[in-house]
């Protein structure tokens, strides 16, 4: 069964937590999806909270539609990170 995503907000990188990452969540359950600007994903629970709260930035729907320094500097971080976490891993996909 294939799921359907909605484009939710851009959660912005700060000191300390995850890669700049666009969350979409299932249209049919709570699930979530969070991708990284490389297009690799993480699947996670997104809080009523922040479903129901519609004050966040939003941004552009894909990567692909947001300007290239900003998606170089993104992948930079991207990168740094999985250095400094062995243990993160995302899935792509095929």
């Amino acid at each position: 069964m294939s799921l359907n995503y909605q484009y939710l907000y851009t959660c912005f990188h700060v000191f300390g937590s995850l890669p700049t990452h666009k969350v979409f969540k299932s249209e049919t359950s709570n699930k979530s999806k969070l991708v990284f600007a490389d297009n690799s994903f993480i699947y996670g629970l997104v809080s009523d909270w922040t479903v129901n709260n519609t004050d966040f930035y939003s941004g552009k729907p894909t990567w692909e539609q947001e300007s290239e320094l900003f998606l170089k500097k993104e992948l930079t971080i991207l990168s740094v990170y999985r250095s400094s976490h062995p243990y993160f891993k995302t899935e792509m996909t095929v």
